[in-house]
C-alpha cells in the first residue's frame, strides 16, 4: 500500500470515530467527550449573600445575590465578576458600608434602584449629586452638631436634588421639602417677604430637629425616613395593620412613593460611598460655599446695595434664595449673606447716611403696615402711588417690577400704607364689590355708618342677620363705616311686626295721626306701619335726617288711596 492510500485509510478511520477536520488539523484542541451526566462543580464556600426582604423570606429557596449574578447573561465587567467572587458575606457588608454612619439594608428592592441610578438614571443622579456637593459639607456639620448621622445629608438629593426653589405637587418647598405647617412648627418664617424653607442653614436645622423627633418616636432610621416622606400618622397606621415595626414588612401597607422612598435612599448611599465599584466618574470640584453674614435693619434695596458694594446681584440673590423680593424683609434685623471679603464694605455702606435715600425705598412713616392691592381694569402703578401717597419708585422696587407699563389687571401689588389709607382702600374695595352685584327687585343698597352693626341694620330693615351675611358673602359680622351692603327683600310684614306695634290697636288709614316715637323705632318702620313713604314723613315733620329720638311726636297724614303715598287731609275732629 502506497503512502497516499495509507493516509486516506487513517483519515477515514478517524472520521468514523467522530472526529472533525478541525480536530484532525489541530491536535492541541479540546478533544474531551461531552459528559452530560456529570454535575457542575459546586460554588465556592465563601459566597456573598444579601439580606432578603420579608416577602422573599416566605419563598422556599430565595436566590442569593451571587446566584442572581451568575444567572446574569454576559457580557459583564471583569471588575464586577472579581468583586462577587472574592468577597464573603461579612466582607461584602463591610465593603458597602464603608464610610457610612447609618445602617444600609441590601435586598432586591435596593438592588433594583441601584441598577437604575447606575444605569438609566445615572445622568440625573450625577447632576443632583454634583449640585449637592456644594452644600453637603456644611449640612454634615449641622447634622453632626445635632447628634444625627451624617449620611442624612444625602437625603435632599432624593427630596429636591438640592434645588432651593423645588416645589412638589403637595406645595412642599425648599431643599428639605417642608410644607407650610411643618415649617412653621419648627421655627421657619414664611411671609410675603421671606420663605426660610429655601435657606439651606435654617431649613437644615429644622429638618434635623424633625428627623430627631421622628427617630425618637419610631426607634428606627428606616421608619423615621419613611415618616419624613409620608408623615408619622401613616406610618403608625401601617404598623397597626401589619403588627410589625420592620419597614420591609409594613411597607406593603404604604403608598408606592413611600414604599420606594427608603430603597431609593439606601441605593443612593451605596453609590456615594462606593463610586468606583459602580463605575461612577469623579465629580468636578464644586464652587465652595463661602459667605459672611451682615445684619440689615429695615428694607434695603438689594440691587442698589450690590451695585454700591461691587457685587453681582445674581451672586447676592443666589446666596439668599429665601428672599422673595428685591428688598430685605421689614421687622427685626435680617442676616444678609454676602460673599466672603465683602462683609465690612457692606456694613459701612448700610451705615452711611449718604446712601440712605437710595438704599431704603420704603419711608419710615409707614412702619410695618402693608396691604395687598389687586389691580383693577384701568388702574396703573401711577394711580396707586398717588392714591396711597407712596413714591412710584417704592412700588417698583418692592414688587420687583422691571417695566411698570407692562403690568396687567389682576396682578397683586404690595403697598406700604398708613391706617387711613388702608381704611380708604377697604371702603373702595367694598364699593366696587357691591357695584358689580346686580340687585334684584325689592333689594336695597345701604352704606354703613358710624355705630352701625349688622344686628341694628337687620332690625331696621326687618331682615335677618344671616340673610344679610349670605347675600353679601360675609363670613363674620364685622363691618366698617363706608361699606356698602345689599339688603335682601324683607320677610312678610305679618311675621316681622314690631312688638311695641303688635300689641296696639291698628291705626286708622285715613286722616291726621300723631305718633310718639318709641325706643327702637325708625322712619322705615313707622312709614311701613302707616302705608306712607319715608320722604313724606320727613317732609311733613321738617326732618332733614333719618335720625329719630324716643319721645318725639310725628304728624302723619294717612290716606287709603295709594299705599306708600301720603296726602294732606283736613282734620275732621
Amino acid at each position: 500500500m502506497n503512502r497516499t492510500a495509507l493516509a486516506l485509510f487513517i483519515l477515514l478511520s478517524l472520521m468514523a470515530t467522530g472526529c472533525t477536520f478541525h480536530q484532525i488539523l489541530h491536535p492541541s484542541a479540546d478533544l474531551q467527550p461531552q459528559m452530560a451526566s456529570k454535575p457542575p462543580p459546586p460554588p465556592p464556600k465563601n459566597t456573598p449573600t444579601t439580606s432578603p426582604t420579608p416577602q422573599e423570606e416566605k419563598a422556599p429557596s430565595p436566590p442569593t445575590a451571587l446566584q442572581a449574578h451568575q444567572e446574569k447573561k454576559p457580557p459583564f465587567s471583569l471588575e464586577e465578576e472579581l468583586y462577587w467572587e472574592r468577597l464573603s458575606n461579612e466582607e461584602l457588608v463591610e465593603e458597602v458600608e464603608r464610610g457610612s454612619d447609618m445602617g444600609i439594608s441590601i435586598n432586591s428592592q435596593v438592588e433594583a434602584f441601584l441598577n437604575y441610578y447606575s444605569g438609566p438614571g445615572k445622568r440625573v443622579f450625577l447632576r443632583y449629586w454634583q449640585r449637592g456637593e456644594r452644600y453637603i459639607p456644611m449640612v454634615k456639620r449641622i447634622l453632626k452638631k445635632e447628634g444625627l448621622p451624617e449620611d442624612l445629608a444625602y437625603l435632599p438629593i432624593l427630596e429636591s436634588g438640592y434645588w432651593a426653589t423645588a416645589l412638589s405637587p403637595s406645595r412642599a418647598l425648599g431643599y428639605w421639602q417642608f410644607i407650610r405647617s411643618t415649617a412653621r412648627l419648627y421655627g421657619l418664617r414664611i411671609n410675603p417677604w421671606v420663605d426660610e424653607r429655601m435657606d439651606i442653614e435654617k431649613s437644615t436645622r429644622a429638618a434635623a430637629r424633625y428627623l430627631k423627633d421622628l427617630y425618637n418616636r419610631f426607634g428606627s432610621w428606616e421608619l423615621a425616613i419613611a415618616a419624613y416622606n409620608a408623615g408619622p400618622i401613616r406610618i403608625e397606621q401601617a404598623m397597626k395593620r401589619s403588627r410589625s415595626k420592620n419597614f420591609w414588612v409594613l411597607s406593603r401597607h404604604l403608598k408606592k412613593e413611600t414604599r420606594e422612598y427608603v430603597p431609593r435612599f439606601m441605593a443612593i448611599l451605596l453609590l456615594v460611598h462606593n463610586p468606583d465599584l459602580y463605575d461612577l466618574p469623579n465629580l468636578d470640584p464644586p464652587v465652595p460655599l463661602n459667605y459672611e453674614k451682615v445684619k440689615v435693619k429695615g428694607m434695603v434695596n438689594l440691587k442698589r446695595l450690590a451695585r454700591l458694594a461691587g457685587i453681582r446681584y445674581r451672586s447676592l440673590k443666589r446666596l439668599n434664595p429665601a428672599l422673595k423680593k428685591w428688598v430685605t424683609p421689614p421687622g427685626p434685623p435680617y442676616e444678609l449673606k454676602v460673599p466672603r471679603g465683602y462683609g465690612r464694605k457692606v456694613a459701612s455702606i448700610l451705615s452711611n447716611p449718604r446712601y440712605a435715600g437710595s438704599l431704603y425705598p420704603v419711608p419710615d412713616a409707614h412702619g410695618n403696615r402693608w396691604i395687598r392691592h389687586r389691580l383693577a381694569r384701568g388702574e396703573s402703578l401711577y394711580t396707586l402711588a398717588r392714591f396711597y401717597g407712596v413714591p412710584l419708585y417704592t412700588l417698583v422696587t418692592v414688587n420687583g417690577i422691571t417695566n411698570p407699563r407692562r403690568i396687567r389687571a389682576g396682578k397683586t401689588i404690595l403697598i406700604p400704607a398708613s391706617l387711613r389709607k388702608i381704611w380708604l382702600a377697604r371702603r373702595r374695595r367694598t364699593t366696587r364689590r357691591v357695584a358689580r352685584v346686580k340687585t334684584a327687585s325689592g333689594e336695597r343698597v345701604y352704606r354703613v355708618r358710624e355705630g352701625d352693626s349688622l344686628w341694628r341694620i337687620a332690625r331696621s330693615f326687618s331682615v335677618r342677620v344671616r340673610d344679610i351675611k349670605k347675600r353679601n358673602g360675609l363670613r363674620r359680622a364685622s363691618i366698617k363705616p363706608g361699606d356698602l351692603l345689599i339688603i335682601p327683600r324683607p320677610v312678610p310684614t305679618a311675621r316681622r311686626t314690631p312688638r311695641h306695634l303688635a300689641s296696639r290697636r291698628p291705626y286708622p288709614r285715613k286722616g291726621i295721626i300723631t305718633y310718639r316715637v318709641k325706643k327702637g323705632d325708625n322712619l322705615w318702620k313707622i312709614a311701613r306701619s302707616f302705608s306712607v313713604g319715608v320722604e313724606d314723613i320727613k317732609r311733613w315733620n321738617g326732618l332733614k335726617r333719618n335720625i329719630l329720638h324716643p319721645g318725639r311726636t310725628l304728624v302723619i297724614y294717612a290716606s287709603n288711596k295709594r299705599k306708600g303715598r301720603g296726602r294732606v287731609a283736613q282734620d275732621r275732629s
